[in-house]
């Protein structure tokens, strides 16, 4: 039961902290508030949901730091891929 809420606090924090880095990335040029989450409320669960995506597997290997690093790469990559990609469909729009 614990590793559930430990997974949870991480999932919220996470969710926090990618709402704030990207609200503070695209609103410090414009100079103005902008609410870049998808829900309302200042959370953005697709960081949460990458964080214990990348967090836990690479847990596994936590002794050999350049598997770590490999691994990250190759688990945050596929992340970015697989979610434009399924954006792309569920909104018949791609970002350029």
């Amino acid at each position: 039961m614990m590793e559930f809420v430990y997974a949870y606090a991480y999932f919220i924090l996470y969710a926090f902290l990618g709402w704030v880095c990207e609200d503070l990335y695209c609103g410090i040029p414009t100079k103005k508030f902008i609410n870049r989450g998808f829900f309302y409320g200042p959370y953005c669960p697709i960081y949460g949901v990458g964080a214990l995506l990348v967090l836990y597997p690479l847990l596994f290997v936590k002794d050999y730091p350049i598997l770590v690093f490999v691994l990250g790469v190759i688990i945050t990559s596929a992340l970015e891929y697989i979610t434009s990609w399924v954006m792309e469909i569920l909104w018949r729009s791609k970002i350029v």
